[in-house]
Protein backbone atom coordinates (compact mmCIF):
# COMPACT_ATOMS: atom_id res chain seq x y z
CA UNK A 1 0.00 0.00 0.00
CA UNK A 2 1.57 3.52 -0.80
CA UNK A 3 1.65 5.63 2.10
CA UNK A 4 1.72 9.45 2.21
CA UNK A 5 5.06 9.64 2.37
CA UNK A 6 5.85 8.05 -1.02
CA UNK A 7 3.23 10.57 -2.44
CA UNK A 8 3.19 13.72 -3.89
CA UNK A 9 0.55 15.54 -1.86
CA UNK A 10 -1.05 19.03 -3.15
CA UNK A 11 -0.69 21.96 -0.99
CA UNK A 12 -4.02 24.16 -0.76
CA UNK A 13 -3.37 27.75 -1.75
CA UNK A 14 -5.06 30.76 -0.25
CA UNK A 15 -8.34 31.57 -2.09
CA UNK A 16 -11.36 33.99 -1.59
CA UNK A 17 -13.29 32.96 -4.02
CA UNK A 18 -16.68 30.82 -3.60
CA UNK A 19 -15.86 29.27 -7.01
CA UNK A 20 -14.81 26.08 -7.12
CA UNK A 21 -12.47 24.47 -10.19
CA UNK A 22 -10.24 22.05 -11.19
CA UNK A 23 -6.87 22.20 -9.44
CA UNK A 24 -3.70 20.72 -10.70
CA UNK A 25 -2.73 18.05 -8.09
CA UNK A 26 -0.19 14.83 -6.82
CA UNK A 27 -1.43 11.64 -6.19
CA UNK A 28 -2.49 13.03 -2.99
CA UNK A 29 -4.76 16.14 -1.60
CA UNK A 30 -5.29 16.99 2.52
CA UNK A 31 -8.41 15.04 4.04
CA UNK A 32 -10.92 17.86 4.49
CA UNK A 33 -12.34 18.87 7.97
CA UNK A 34 -14.97 16.82 8.09
CA UNK A 35 -12.98 13.81 6.99
CA UNK A 36 -9.73 14.55 9.06
CA UNK A 37 -11.98 14.26 12.76
CA UNK A 38 -13.53 11.05 11.75
CA UNK A 39 -9.84 9.98 10.78
CA UNK A 40 -8.37 11.20 13.88
CA UNK A 41 -11.38 10.03 16.21
CA UNK A 42 -12.79 7.13 14.64
CA UNK A 43 -10.84 5.79 11.73
CA UNK A 44 -10.91 2.12 13.36
CA UNK A 45 -14.76 2.08 14.93
CA UNK A 46 -17.11 0.08 13.16
CA UNK A 47 -20.94 2.26 13.61
CA UNK A 48 -23.83 1.26 11.58
CA UNK A 49 -24.21 4.69 10.70
CA UNK A 50 -20.88 5.18 8.91
CA UNK A 51 -21.96 2.54 6.19
CA UNK A 52 -24.76 4.38 3.80
CA UNK A 53 -25.97 1.21 1.31
CA UNK A 54 -28.52 2.19 -1.33
CA UNK A 55 -30.82 -0.69 -2.80
CA UNK A 56 -31.98 -0.94 -6.24
CA UNK A 57 -34.92 -3.52 -7.23
CA UNK A 58 -34.74 -4.73 -11.17
CA UNK A 59 -37.95 -6.77 -11.88
CA UNK A 60 -37.35 -8.08 -15.48
CA UNK A 61 -34.10 -9.73 -17.36
CA UNK A 62 -31.10 -7.97 -16.00
CA UNK A 63 -27.98 -8.33 -18.02
CA UNK A 64 -25.89 -8.94 -14.72
CA UNK A 65 -22.64 -8.63 -17.00
CA UNK A 66 -23.46 -5.43 -18.48
CA UNK A 67 -24.47 -3.88 -15.09
CA UNK A 68 -21.06 -5.00 -14.30
CA UNK A 69 -19.45 -2.80 -16.66
CA UNK A 70 -21.82 0.34 -15.63
CA UNK A 71 -20.88 -0.20 -12.03
CA UNK A 72 -17.02 0.28 -13.21
CA UNK A 73 -17.80 3.12 -15.46
CA UNK A 74 -19.41 4.73 -12.47
CA UNK A 75 -16.23 4.19 -10.09
CA UNK A 76 -14.14 6.29 -13.12
CA UNK A 77 -16.85 9.01 -13.57
CA UNK A 78 -16.60 9.67 -9.87
CA UNK A 79 -13.28 9.82 -7.99
CA UNK A 80 -14.29 9.99 -4.29
CA UNK A 81 -15.17 5.95 -5.19
CA UNK A 82 -11.80 5.31 -5.40
CA UNK A 83 -10.16 7.19 -2.60
CA UNK A 84 -8.67 5.59 0.47
CA UNK A 85 -7.02 7.23 3.41
CA UNK A 86 -3.98 5.56 4.05
CA UNK A 87 -2.48 5.45 8.07
CA UNK A 88 -1.15 9.03 8.98
CA UNK A 89 2.78 9.05 9.28
CA UNK A 90 3.96 10.74 12.72
CA UNK A 91 6.80 11.51 11.45
CA UNK A 92 5.46 12.96 8.49
CA UNK A 93 4.17 16.42 7.31
CA UNK A 94 0.77 15.45 5.98
CA UNK A 95 -0.98 13.38 8.55
CA UNK A 96 -4.41 12.90 7.02
CA UNK A 97 -4.34 12.86 3.49
CA UNK A 98 -6.74 11.11 1.03
CA UNK A 99 -5.24 8.95 -2.37
CA UNK A 100 -6.66 8.06 -5.35
CA UNK A 101 -6.52 5.09 -7.01
CA UNK A 102 -6.59 3.84 -10.02
CA UNK A 103 -9.71 2.19 -12.00
CA UNK A 104 -9.68 -1.43 -11.39
CA UNK A 105 -12.11 -3.86 -12.66
CA UNK A 106 -13.88 -5.70 -9.62
CA UNK A 107 -16.27 -8.66 -10.26
CA UNK A 108 -19.58 -7.84 -9.33
CA UNK A 109 -20.01 -10.30 -6.05
CA UNK A 110 -23.61 -12.25 -6.51
CA UNK A 111 -25.78 -13.50 -3.35
CA UNK A 112 -28.57 -16.04 -3.24
CA UNK A 113 -30.82 -17.98 -1.29
CA UNK A 114 -31.79 -20.62 -3.48
CA UNK A 115 -32.90 -23.12 -0.29
CA UNK A 116 -35.28 -20.79 1.17
CA UNK A 117 -38.73 -21.07 -0.28
CA UNK A 118 -40.16 -18.80 -2.86
CA UNK A 119 -42.25 -16.81 -1.25
CA UNK A 120 -39.22 -16.10 1.78
CA UNK A 121 -36.41 -15.82 -0.65
CA UNK A 122 -37.07 -11.72 -1.06
CA UNK A 123 -36.78 -11.39 2.46
CA UNK A 124 -33.75 -13.79 2.69
CA UNK A 125 -32.20 -11.91 0.40
CA UNK A 126 -32.10 -8.77 1.46
CA UNK A 127 -31.02 -10.13 5.19
CA UNK A 128 -27.97 -11.33 3.36
CA UNK A 129 -27.39 -8.12 1.50
CA UNK A 130 -27.99 -6.34 5.43
CA UNK A 131 -25.35 -8.28 6.88
CA UNK A 132 -22.86 -7.73 3.74
CA UNK A 133 -23.42 -3.78 3.94
CA UNK A 134 -22.78 -3.77 7.82
CA UNK A 135 -19.45 -5.02 7.16
CA UNK A 136 -16.36 -2.63 8.31
CA UNK A 137 -14.52 -0.64 6.04
CA UNK A 138 -11.21 -0.29 5.74
CA UNK A 139 -10.30 2.97 5.63
CA UNK A 140 -6.52 2.84 4.36
CA UNK A 141 -6.77 -0.42 2.00
CA UNK A 142 -10.07 0.29 0.19
CA UNK A 143 -12.36 -0.03 -1.69
CA UNK A 144 -15.22 2.60 0.18
CA UNK A 145 -17.72 1.20 -2.93
CA UNK A 146 -18.84 -1.90 -2.42
CA UNK A 147 -21.72 -2.93 -4.82
CA UNK A 148 -23.47 -6.49 -4.25
CA UNK A 149 -25.88 -7.95 -6.23
CA UNK A 150 -28.57 -10.17 -4.75
CA UNK A 151 -30.65 -12.96 -6.89
CA UNK A 152 -34.10 -13.71 -6.01
CA UNK A 153 -35.17 -15.25 -9.24
CA UNK A 154 -33.88 -14.94 -12.69
CA UNK A 155 -36.53 -11.98 -13.37
CA UNK A 156 -35.63 -10.46 -10.13
CA UNK A 157 -32.63 -8.94 -8.49
CA UNK A 158 -31.59 -6.45 -5.64
CA UNK A 159 -28.34 -4.35 -5.86
CA UNK A 160 -26.92 -2.75 -2.58
CA UNK A 161 -24.36 -0.22 -3.21
CA UNK A 162 -22.79 0.00 -0.01
CA UNK A 163 -20.45 3.30 0.50
CA UNK A 164 -18.53 4.72 3.78
CA UNK A 165 -19.95 7.96 4.79
CA UNK A 166 -16.62 9.18 4.62
CA UNK A 167 -16.93 9.59 1.19
CA UNK A 168 -20.91 10.33 0.63
CA UNK A 169 -23.80 11.83 1.80
CA UNK A 170 -26.95 12.08 1.30
CA UNK A 171 -27.29 14.43 -1.68
CA UNK A 172 -24.90 12.23 -3.49
CA UNK A 173 -27.56 8.99 -3.25
CA UNK A 174 -29.62 10.70 -5.77
CA UNK A 175 -26.71 11.30 -8.16
CA UNK A 176 -24.84 7.84 -8.12
CA UNK A 177 -28.71 5.98 -8.61
CA UNK A 178 -29.60 8.31 -11.62
CA UNK A 179 -25.74 7.58 -12.87
CA UNK A 180 -26.15 4.07 -12.45
CA UNK A 181 -29.28 3.63 -14.34
CA UNK A 182 -28.22 6.87 -17.44
CA UNK A 183 -24.89 4.59 -17.48
CA UNK A 184 -26.53 0.69 -18.13
CA UNK A 185 -29.79 2.27 -20.60
CA UNK A 186 -27.03 4.27 -22.79
CA UNK A 187 -24.97 0.76 -22.70
CA UNK A 188 -27.40 -1.43 -23.75
CA UNK A 189 -28.41 1.75 -26.66
CA UNK A 190 -31.71 3.18 -25.11
CA UNK A 191 -31.93 6.85 -25.87
CA UNK A 192 -31.19 8.80 -23.05
CA UNK A 193 -29.76 12.34 -22.12
CA UNK A 194 -25.85 11.55 -21.58
CA UNK A 195 -24.64 12.08 -18.07
CA UNK A 196 -23.59 15.77 -17.59
CA UNK A 197 -19.47 16.54 -17.87
CA UNK A 198 -17.99 16.58 -14.27
CA UNK A 199 -16.06 20.35 -14.19
CA UNK A 200 -15.08 19.42 -10.25
CA UNK A 201 -14.30 16.20 -8.78
CA UNK A 202 -14.16 15.89 -4.99
CA UNK A 203 -10.13 16.56 -4.29
CA UNK A 204 -10.91 19.81 -5.80
CA UNK A 205 -13.11 20.43 -3.85
CA UNK A 206 -11.21 19.34 -0.68
CA UNK A 207 -8.53 21.79 -1.92
CA UNK A 208 -10.76 24.57 -2.29
CA UNK A 209 -12.58 24.29 1.32
CA UNK A 210 -8.67 24.37 3.20
CA UNK A 211 -7.75 27.51 0.67
CA UNK A 212 -11.00 28.83 1.30
CA UNK A 213 -11.26 28.60 5.02
CA UNK A 214 -8.44 30.66 5.98
CA UNK A 215 -7.92 34.20 7.12
CA UNK A 216 -10.43 36.45 7.23
CA UNK A 217 -13.03 34.21 5.23
CA UNK A 218 -12.40 31.77 8.11
CA UNK A 219 -13.09 34.41 10.96
CA UNK A 220 -16.35 35.97 9.02
CA UNK A 221 -17.79 32.43 9.37
CA UNK A 222 -16.73 30.68 12.32
CA UNK A 223 -17.45 34.55 13.95
CA UNK A 224 -21.62 33.89 13.49
CA UNK A 225 -21.32 30.15 15.03
CA UNK A 226 -19.43 32.13 17.84
CA UNK A 227 -22.58 34.67 18.18
CA UNK A 228 -25.17 32.18 17.43
CA UNK A 229 -24.15 28.94 20.01
CA UNK A 230 -23.29 32.04 22.20
CA UNK A 231 -23.94 29.98 26.07
CA UNK A 232 -24.93 26.93 24.26
CA UNK A 233 -22.75 23.63 23.10
CA UNK A 234 -22.54 23.20 19.07
CA UNK A 235 -23.92 19.44 19.64
CA UNK A 236 -27.05 20.99 21.95
CA UNK A 237 -29.14 19.04 24.84
CA UNK A 238 -32.55 18.73 24.04
CA UNK A 239 -33.46 19.58 27.97
CA UNK A 240 -36.10 16.86 27.42
CA UNK A 241 -36.24 13.78 29.89
CA UNK A 242 -38.41 11.09 30.64
CA UNK A 243 -39.20 11.22 34.43
CA UNK A 244 -40.11 7.85 34.60
CA UNK A 245 -37.60 5.94 31.60
CA UNK A 246 -37.84 2.61 31.45
CA UNK A 247 -34.90 0.02 32.83
CA UNK A 248 -33.52 -3.07 32.12
CA UNK A 249 -33.58 -1.87 28.52
CA UNK A 250 -30.97 -2.63 25.83
CA UNK A 251 -30.58 0.62 24.01
CA UNK A 252 -32.10 1.03 20.41
CA UNK A 253 -34.45 2.74 18.35
CA UNK A 254 -38.10 2.88 17.94
CA UNK A 255 -40.18 5.02 15.39
CA UNK A 256 -43.61 6.41 15.60
CA UNK A 257 -44.94 8.14 12.52
CA UNK A 258 -48.02 10.24 12.88
CA UNK A 259 -49.57 11.05 9.28
CA UNK A 260 -51.31 14.42 9.69
CA UNK A 261 -53.71 13.39 7.43
CA UNK A 262 -54.66 16.22 3.89
CA UNK A 263 -56.59 18.84 5.53
CA UNK A 264 -53.96 19.42 8.37
CA UNK A 265 -51.40 19.15 5.95
CA UNK A 266 -53.25 21.95 3.50
CA UNK A 267 -53.13 24.04 6.21
CA UNK A 268 -49.51 23.71 7.23
CA UNK A 269 -49.08 24.08 3.48
CA UNK A 270 -51.00 27.47 3.10
CA UNK A 271 -49.50 28.74 5.94
CA UNK A 272 -45.90 28.20 4.66
CA UNK A 273 -46.86 29.82 1.82
CA UNK A 274 -48.53 32.81 3.48
CA UNK A 275 -44.99 33.54 5.45
CA UNK A 276 -42.90 32.66 2.09
CA UNK A 277 -41.67 29.90 3.69
CA UNK A 278 -41.96 25.97 3.69
CA UNK A 279 -43.35 23.36 5.23
CA UNK A 280 -40.20 22.21 7.07
CA UNK A 281 -40.07 25.53 8.90
CA UNK A 282 -43.92 25.36 10.26
CA UNK A 283 -42.87 21.82 11.24
CA UNK A 284 -39.98 23.29 12.77
CA UNK A 285 -41.64 26.01 14.73
CA UNK A 286 -43.99 23.27 16.58
CA UNK A 287 -41.08 21.02 17.12
CA UNK A 288 -39.56 23.85 19.29
CA UNK A 289 -42.90 25.33 20.78
CA UNK A 290 -43.31 21.31 21.91
CA UNK A 291 -40.05 21.35 23.59
CA UNK A 292 -40.56 24.23 25.07
CA UNK A 293 -43.79 22.92 26.85
CA UNK A 294 -42.15 19.79 28.08
CA UNK A 295 -39.12 21.64 29.19
CA UNK A 296 -41.64 24.14 30.90
CA UNK A 297 -43.35 21.50 32.87
CA UNK A 298 -40.44 19.34 33.74
CA UNK A 299 -37.68 22.06 34.39
CA UNK A 300 -40.97 24.58 36.02
CA UNK A 301 -39.45 27.20 33.65
CA UNK A 302 -41.92 29.66 32.36
CA UNK A 303 -39.43 31.07 29.86
CA UNK A 304 -37.99 28.09 28.69
CA UNK A 305 -37.85 29.36 25.29
CA UNK A 306 -34.10 28.99 24.08
CA UNK A 307 -34.22 25.59 22.01
CA UNK A 308 -31.88 24.23 19.70
CA UNK A 309 -32.06 21.06 17.62
CA UNK A 310 -30.00 19.42 15.22
CA UNK A 311 -30.06 18.92 11.42
CA UNK A 312 -27.93 18.75 8.45
CA UNK A 313 -27.32 21.06 5.47
CA UNK A 314 -26.41 19.65 1.77
CA UNK A 315 -24.24 22.65 1.48
CA UNK A 316 -23.99 22.46 -2.11
CA UNK A 317 -23.67 26.26 -2.20
CA UNK A 318 -22.32 26.21 -6.00
CA UNK A 319 -23.58 24.52 -9.53
CA UNK A 320 -20.12 23.07 -10.11
CA UNK A 321 -20.76 20.47 -7.44
CA UNK A 322 -24.39 19.68 -8.04
CA UNK A 323 -23.34 16.23 -10.05
CA UNK A 324 -20.27 16.03 -8.04
CA UNK A 325 -20.54 12.74 -5.33
CA UNK A 326 -18.63 13.22 -2.59
CA UNK A 327 -19.07 14.38 1.48
CA UNK A 328 -20.19 17.85 1.48
CA UNK A 329 -22.96 17.89 3.62
CA UNK A 330 -22.80 19.21 7.43
CA UNK A 331 -24.34 19.00 9.88
CA UNK A 332 -25.86 22.19 11.67
CA UNK A 333 -27.34 23.37 15.08
CA UNK A 334 -30.30 25.57 14.55
CA UNK A 335 -31.20 27.66 18.04
CA UNK A 336 -33.96 29.83 17.94
CA UNK A 337 -34.98 32.59 21.48
CA UNK A 338 -38.51 33.04 22.44
CA UNK A 339 -41.25 33.68 24.73
CA UNK A 340 -44.06 32.59 26.39
CA UNK A 341 -45.93 35.44 24.67
CA UNK A 342 -44.16 34.89 20.93
CA UNK A 343 -46.89 34.17 18.71
CA UNK A 344 -46.66 31.18 16.23
CA UNK A 345 -46.69 32.99 13.52
CA UNK A 346 -43.80 35.11 14.93
CA UNK A 347 -42.15 31.56 16.10
CA UNK A 348 -42.09 30.70 12.44
CA UNK A 349 -40.16 33.98 11.14
CA UNK A 350 -37.88 33.09 13.07
CA UNK A 351 -37.26 29.54 12.63
CA UNK A 352 -37.19 30.57 8.93
CA UNK A 353 -34.22 33.40 9.81
CA UNK A 354 -32.52 30.86 11.43
CA UNK A 355 -32.56 28.49 8.75
CA UNK A 356 -31.54 31.26 6.55
CA UNK A 357 -28.40 32.46 8.55
CA UNK A 358 -27.46 29.01 8.65
CA UNK A 359 -28.05 27.94 5.24
CA UNK A 360 -25.65 31.39 4.62
CA UNK A 361 -22.97 30.25 7.16
CA UNK A 362 -22.68 26.12 5.67
CA UNK A 363 -19.77 26.39 4.18
CA UNK A 364 -17.75 26.05 7.30
CA UNK A 365 -17.96 22.29 8.17
CA UNK A 366 -19.46 21.07 11.76
CA UNK A 367 -16.16 19.35 12.65
CA UNK A 368 -14.49 23.08 12.47
CA UNK A 369 -16.62 24.94 14.38
CA UNK A 370 -16.15 22.29 16.89
CA UNK A 371 -12.78 22.24 16.94
CA UNK A 372 -12.79 25.72 17.08
CA UNK A 373 -15.37 26.82 19.58
CA UNK A 374 -15.84 23.02 21.55
CA UNK A 375 -12.55 21.34 21.43
CA UNK A 376 -14.51 18.90 24.11
CA UNK A 377 -16.97 17.57 21.69
CA UNK A 378 -15.01 17.41 19.03
CA UNK A 379 -14.94 13.85 17.44
CA UNK A 380 -17.60 12.42 19.81
CA UNK A 381 -20.11 11.35 16.89
CA UNK A 382 -16.85 9.37 15.44
CA UNK A 383 -16.13 7.47 19.12
CA UNK A 384 -16.73 4.24 20.47
CA UNK A 385 -20.36 4.05 22.00
CA UNK A 386 -19.29 4.01 25.73
CA UNK A 387 -16.13 6.22 25.63
CA UNK A 388 -17.99 9.45 25.96
CA UNK A 389 -20.66 10.93 27.12
CA UNK A 390 -24.33 10.48 25.95
CA UNK A 391 -25.48 13.25 24.10
CA UNK A 392 -29.31 13.80 24.50
CA UNK A 393 -29.76 15.83 21.35
CA UNK A 394 -32.67 16.22 19.18
CA UNK A 395 -32.35 15.98 15.56
CA UNK A 396 -34.92 17.32 13.39
CA UNK A 397 -34.86 16.40 8.92
CA UNK A 398 -37.15 17.21 6.53
CA UNK A 399 -37.66 14.47 3.67
CA UNK A 400 -39.45 15.41 0.41
CA UNK A 401 -41.11 12.31 -0.47
CA UNK A 402 -42.36 13.89 -3.66
CA UNK A 403 -39.36 12.28 -5.89
CA UNK A 404 -39.47 11.31 -9.89
CA UNK A 405 -39.53 7.76 -10.63
CA UNK A 406 -36.58 5.96 -11.75
CA UNK A 407 -35.27 5.70 -14.69
CA UNK A 408 -36.24 2.28 -15.57
CA UNK A 409 -34.20 1.24 -18.78
CA UNK A 410 -35.89 -0.72 -21.59
CA UNK A 411 -37.34 -4.37 -20.21
CA UNK A 412 -36.71 -3.49 -16.39
CA UNK A 413 -38.53 -2.00 -13.91
CA UNK A 414 -36.42 -0.03 -11.30
CA UNK A 415 -37.41 0.49 -8.15
CA UNK A 416 -35.78 1.83 -4.89
CA UNK A 417 -35.10 -1.07 -2.38
CA UNK A 418 -34.69 -0.56 1.32
CA UNK A 419 -31.76 -2.51 2.43
CA UNK A 420 -32.59 -3.57 6.42
CA UNK A 421 -29.36 -1.89 8.21
CA UNK A 422 -29.94 -1.94 12.23
CA UNK A 423 -30.50 1.70 13.34
CA UNK A 424 -27.73 3.22 16.05
CA UNK A 425 -28.81 5.10 18.69
CA UNK A 426 -26.86 8.29 18.54
CA UNK A 427 -28.28 10.86 20.28
CA UNK A 428 -31.58 10.85 21.85
CA UNK A 429 -34.51 12.45 19.55
CA UNK A 430 -34.99 12.53 16.00
CA UNK A 431 -37.86 13.74 14.27
CA UNK A 432 -38.37 13.69 10.47
CA UNK A 433 -41.16 15.07 8.16
CA UNK A 434 -41.95 13.63 5.19
CA UNK A 435 -43.25 15.96 2.75
CA UNK A 436 -45.32 13.85 0.47
CA UNK A 437 -47.20 14.40 -2.25
CA UNK A 438 -50.73 14.41 -1.00
CA UNK A 439 -50.22 14.76 2.90
CA UNK A 440 -47.39 15.39 5.52
CA UNK A 441 -46.65 12.93 8.48
CA UNK A 442 -44.17 13.54 10.84
CA UNK A 443 -42.02 10.76 12.49
CA UNK A 444 -40.29 10.65 15.60
CA UNK A 445 -37.34 8.27 16.49
CA UNK A 446 -36.84 7.91 20.08
CA UNK A 447 -33.95 5.95 22.03
CA UNK A 448 -36.47 3.61 23.91
CA UNK A 449 -33.91 2.70 26.38
CA UNK A 450 -33.94 5.96 27.40
CA UNK A 451 -37.46 7.25 27.10
CA UNK A 452 -40.78 5.36 27.40
CA UNK A 453 -43.31 4.67 24.45
CA UNK A 454 -46.00 6.73 26.16
CA UNK A 455 -43.74 9.81 26.64
CA UNK A 456 -43.04 9.07 22.96
CA UNK A 457 -46.45 9.44 22.15
CA UNK A 458 -47.32 12.25 24.31
CA UNK A 459 -44.60 14.06 23.04
CA UNK A 460 -45.63 14.02 18.91
CA UNK A 461 -48.99 14.53 20.07
CA UNK A 462 -48.03 17.58 21.20
CA UNK A 463 -46.02 18.73 18.11
CA UNK A 464 -49.37 18.18 16.15
CA UNK A 465 -51.09 19.67 18.79
CA UNK A 466 -48.93 23.19 17.91
CA UNK A 467 -49.65 22.45 14.40
CA UNK A 468 -53.13 22.03 14.47
CA UNK A 469 -53.96 24.90 16.65
CA UNK A 470 -51.47 27.13 15.22
CA UNK A 471 -52.39 26.74 11.58
CA UNK A 472 -55.60 27.66 12.93
CA UNK A 473 -54.98 30.73 15.00
CA UNK A 474 -51.24 31.55 14.02
CA UNK A 475 -51.48 34.91 16.20
CA UNK A 476 -52.16 33.13 19.20
CA UNK A 477 -48.70 33.14 21.57
CA UNK A 478 -47.34 30.13 22.91
CA UNK A 479 -49.31 30.25 26.38
CA UNK A 480 -52.46 30.48 24.44
CA UNK A 481 -51.51 27.63 22.09
CA UNK A 482 -50.36 25.37 25.30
Amino acid sequence: MTTPATVRVTRPTPNTSTEISAAERGSAVPATHTQVERLLWGRHVHQVNNNIALGLRFDGPLDVPLLERSLQQLSERHETLRTVFPEADPEGAEQHVMLLLPPQSQRLPVIEAPDVPDEERLQRVLALLAEHANQPFDLAAGPLFRPVLGKVSDTLHVLSMTTDHIVFDAWSARIMINDLLTLYATAQGDDVAPLPELPVQFPDFALWQHGHLAGQQLDRQLGYWRRQLDGITPIPSSGLADPAPPTGVEPGVTKLLEPLGADLSRKIEALALGERTTSAVVIGAALKAAMWRLRRESLGDAEAGDVATFGSLANRTRPEIDNMVGYVATPATFRTRFTSQTTFRRLIQQEAQTLFHAMRHQRIPFSLILRELAPEQYGVRFRKPGDVPIYLNFDMDMVEDTREPLLCPTGLDVQPAGIPMPEVPRGGLRVIGYQRKDDIAVELRYRHDLYSHSWAAAFLTSVRTFLARGAAAADDTMEDLA
